[in-house]
This record gives C-alpha cells, sequence and structure tokens, in this order.
C-alpha cells in the first residue's frame, strides 16, 4: 500500500503545554511535603526527568510504524513482567540494579500499541462481534487483570477503559459496544460490592456521600476526601502559596495520589483552572493530529495516548474534588513517579513524530468516530 508522507511542523502547543506541566511538577514536589521529604522526591524526579526528555526527542523523530512491528512482542513481554511480579508476592515494581520501574506504565503503553495494531489489520471487520470486542478484550483482559491482583484495581479500570474507547473509535457497533460495556461495568460493581475489600468501603462512602448518608468516621476513604475538601477551601481563589497546611501529615500521599489538592491549597482556584486547562489542550491537540490523519494505525496510536494521559488526569482530579470514589490515580506530569513520567513523555514523542508527518492511506471506506 503507497503511503505518501507530507512533512509537517511537530504541533507545538502540546509541547509547549507538557513542558508547562513538567516545570509545574517539579516545584509542587517541593511544595507538597516538608523541606527534607519535598527535596528527596524532588532529586528523584527530575533524575527520572532526564531520561524522560531524552526518550521524547528520540522517539519525536523515530518512526512510529516500526512500533507495529513490535504490538505482540510488548503484550507478550508486558504479561510475563506482570507475572513475574505476582509469582513474587503481589510487587507493582521491578528493580534492575538502581534501575526501578512499575510495570502497569509499561503495559498501558504496549496495550494501545497493541490495539492500534490490530484495529489497523481487522478495521474493515471491527463491526462483527468476535472481531470488534470479543479477541481483542480476551488478549487484553489477563494483562488488566494481573495489574488488578497486584492490587492495583484503579489501573486496571483506567486500562479498561481506554481499551473500550479505542474499540469504539476503532469501529465496533455501538449496540454491541455499549451492551458490553454495561454488562462489564455490571459485573465490576457486583464484584467488588460483594468481594468486601477496600474498594467496597470506597464506592460505598461515595454513595453515601452523594445520597448525604454520613459514613464510618473511621473510614479511611472519608478521611482522605475530607482533607483533600480542606485543602482545596483553603486555597480559595489565589491560593496560599508556602503556608499550606495540608502537607503536615493530614493529607496522605499529597505528592502522588492527591498532590491536586495541594495544588489547590497553594495556587488557588485560579492554579487547579489553569492546570485543567492545559489537559483540556492536550486532548484538543491529540484530536486534531487524530482527524490529520488517515493512516489508522497512527490515529489509533494518537487517541490511545491521549486518553492514556487525560482519563488518568480527570480520574485524579475528579476523586479530588469529590465527583469520583476515592482511588490512587497519578496525575500526569505532576504526580511523583519516574516510570510513570518517563512512559507519559515517551507518549508525547511518538505524538509529536505523527503530527510532523502526514500518511495518507487509502481507506476512505474507514472513518474514526472523532469527526472528518
Amino acid at each position: 500500500m503507497k503511503i505518501n508522507i507530507k512533512e509537517k511542523k511537530q504541533d507545538k502547543w502540546l509541547l509547549w503545554t507538557v513542558v508547562f506541566l513538567v516545570a509545574l511538577g517539579l516545584p509542587m514536589l517541593l511544595i507538597a511535603s516538608s523541606p527534607e521529604v519535598g527535596y528527596s522526591y524532588f532529586l528523584k524526579q527530575a533524575a527520572k526527568l532526564v531520561p524522560g526528555v531524552l526518550m521524547l526527542l528520540f522517539m519525536s523523530y523515530f518512526n512510529y510504524r516500526h512500533l507495529q512491528k513490535l504490538a505482540w512482542f510488548l503484550m507478550g513481554t508486558s504479561f510475563l513482567l506482570l507475572l513475574y511480579t505476582k509469582l513474587q508476592g503481589d510487587f507493582r515494581w521491578i528493580s534492575i540494579g538502581p534501575i526501578s520501574f512499575q510495570v502497569a506504565d509499561f503495559a498501558r503503553f504496549s496495550v494501545i500499541v497493541f490495539l492500534a495494531d490490530y484495529i489497523d489489520k481487522n478495521y474493515k471487520n471491527m463491526n462483527q462481534f468476535l472481531t470488534g470486542i470479543v479477541f481483542p478484550v480476551l488478549v487484553v483482559f489477563p494483562v488488566a487483570l494481573l495489574i488488578w491482583s497486584q492490587p492495583d484495581l484503579s489501573t486496571a479500570m483506567v486500562l479498561m477503559a481506554i481499551v473500550f474507547s479505542l474499540l469504539f473509535v476503532g469501529g465496533t457497533r455501538l449496540v454491541q459496544f455499549s451492551t458490553t460495556v454495561l454488562l462489564a461495568g455490571s459485573s465490576f460493581l457486583i464484584f467488588a460490592l460483594n468481594r468486601g475489600n477496600y474498594w467496597t468501603d470506597r464506592i460505598v462512602d461515595f454513595a453515601n456521600g452523594i445520597l448525604g448518608i454520613a459514613s464510618s468516621d473511621n473510614s479511611a476513604t472519608v478521611f482522605h476526601a475530607t482533607q483533600a475538601e480542606i485543602a482545596l477551601n483553603q486555597g480559595g481563589l489565589s491560593g496560599m502559596l508556602g503556608a499550606g497546611t495540608q502537607k503536615f501529615g493530614y493529607l496522605p500521599e499529597q505528592y502522588s495520589d492527591f498532590i491536586f489538592a495541594i495544588v489547590g491549597e497553594e495556587l488557588g482556584f485560579i492554579g487547579t483552572t489553569i492546570l485543567i486547562i492545559a489537559y483540556m489542550i492536550i486532548f484538543y491537540r491529540v484530536i486534531q493530529i487524530a482527524k490529520n490523519s488517515n493512516d489508522i494505525f497512527g490515529i489509533i496510536l494518537t487517541i490511545g495516548f491521549g486518553l492514556s494521559i487525560t482519563y488518568y488526569a480527570f480520574v485524579h482530579i475528579g476523586y479530588v474534588v469529590g465527583m469520583l470514589p476515592v482511588t490512587g490515580i497519578p496525575l500526569p506530569f505532576i504526580s511523583h513517579g519516574g516510570s510513570a513520567l518517563i512512559m507519559n513523555l515517551l507518549m508525547i514523542g511518538i505524538l509529536l513524530n505523527i503530527s510532523k508527518a502526514q500518511r495518507k492511506l487509502n481507506v476512505k471506506e474507514w472513518r474514526p468516530r472523532i469527526g472528518t
């Protein structure tokens, strides 16, 4: 199949928005904890930023279509690494000498590459139930299940949300898609409520909050949500930069799972609004990059990477402000986490690469659900 390549400039809006987020994230780690602890997190994140930037630069000039040849290899490697961590005792991290990384971050990347390759090769049959939903879900589900068992249910849920979103964009029938998502969501809810673990408490506490029913004072979920609300309220309009108090032992995991609350306390409503706008810009630029190409692999890759970043962002923000049950999702480019930072920057590098080369393929009969 002939490919016509028209070189364009890289998407500057996407690049500079990410630069802004990274530049904001590093000092927020200093602010989010006591000086001694914050300085340690700052140094660790800055050290991981170096390979992250190098990966971004390399991938921005690397022909992303070569990734298609590695799709099944990446999936197999992710499965084996997750299985290894499970056999070692439900660890989320793998350490090789001084280098450590969270396997779920690598798995997230692998799943998106696999689905982009799969949809590219099967786009004519994506409206069939077995091809469009059953087979790709069966391939991805063992990976999601291993992430769930680490235990990291939040990441597994976001991963499956990305999977179903990409299958929908890829051409699955709306009725089949809606039925599958409804059944999957209902099954998860029933399973979680009957499991009797921390996720049951989170769902019940969230439902009680919506219904105005008081939850147990000993509930960790209620405590976390309450402290996050206090942080946001204390921030007011313009924040109290350097004078915030929630970081001093009141708000757990304030440098990762609840860092948006610290941003709200330190930078106020103005700061959090700017942060939300930055993620909206990333999502908008992702859609524009996808719409400017008819390369199916590139389109699905673009949407997958874009959703990976924005889903994480808005789930994190959603539970901090009380719109979603409390989870443990990091805020992209802001929260502490070296492997997540490196993987997100790698994805941005690939998005920049896709944005500068418009590849036209003869696939007029296929159009994604992102407009034409």
